[in-house]
């Protein structure tokens, strides 16, 4: 992405319903992982704009790392300054350096995610978990993951023989942002029919100001189910991989 983009993506990080519930989910997901009530240490995966930095500070010390240069420069340009340069899959950390790993919405842009799994793995201390986000149902591609680059999308099943084969077990799994399921099927569906392309310009949908905020609350509400409730279906899969002890 250009700098005009990183800029517009930071902004809907700040705004758009998607992202202010997906941050809710993740808050439930960490305390759910987190063993502890110490302040932790997370390594932030794919930190792009820097949108789920803030939450993760307010559990402890975080360390953040990507692979652009654009990224790394708008953060450093935002004012986050403990960012990392990364090549490839392989992180520059020492084994057992973390008690979480983060990945929100990274994995999907890995061509070896069995491999990346395992390096996050690595940098776990024992007993240490992977939280990740990751759009879900191969069925729901479309010109907006091509957009994105994304290399697949998952299941919690795919999830589940992923972290498997990494060396990772999963101590919890659900699908996430709920109710857009069927808005997103409806959306796509349209776009199909009238042939228009998705691109990253506008995978973003406008919606009223009323209407995004009411989006932004039914995902408060689907944080706090996800403390008791394991949902079967949704259009992003969430989960927690634990390392062994």
């Amino acid at each position: 992405m250009n700098k005009p983009e990183y800029q517009r993506m930071a902004e809907k990080e700040r705004t758009y319903w998607w992202h202010l519930g997906r941050l809710k989910i993740i808050k439930t997901y960490i305390e759910l992982a987190n063993k502890t009530d110490k302040k932790i240490s997370i390594l932030n995966v794919g930190c792009g704009t820097g949108g789920t930095i803030d939450l993760l500070e307010s559990f402890g010390k975080v360390v953040n790392v990507d692979n652009s240069d654009d990224a790394i420069k708008f953060m450093k340009s935002s004012g986050y300054k403990n960012v990392t340069k990364v090549e490839g899959i392989g992180l520059p950390f020492a084994n057992s350096s973390f008690d979480i790993v983060g990945a929100f919405d990274v994995l999907e842009h890995i061509d070896d995610d069995r491999g990346a799994l395992a390096e996050w793995s690595r940098v776990l201390n024992p007993g240490g978990a992977v939280v990740l986000t990751v759009p879900a149902y191969q069925w729901l591609w479309s010109g907006h993951d091509e957009a994105l680059y994304h290399k697949r999308r998952y299941t919690r099943r795919l999830i589940a023989s992923t972290a498997r084969d990494a060396g990772l077990v999963v101590e919890r799994s659900s699908y996430a942002v709920v109710f857009s399921l069927p808005l997103v099927i409806g959306f796509r569906l349209l776009n199909h029919i009238r042939r228009k392309a998705v691109n990253s310009e506008t995978s973003y949908v406008a919606v009223p100001n009323w209407t995004n905020g009411l989006f932004t609350r039914f995902l408060g509400l689907e944080s706090k189910l996800h403390q008791k409730i394991i949902f079967p279906a949704g259009t992003t899969v969430v989960a927690i991989l634990r390392k062994k002890s």
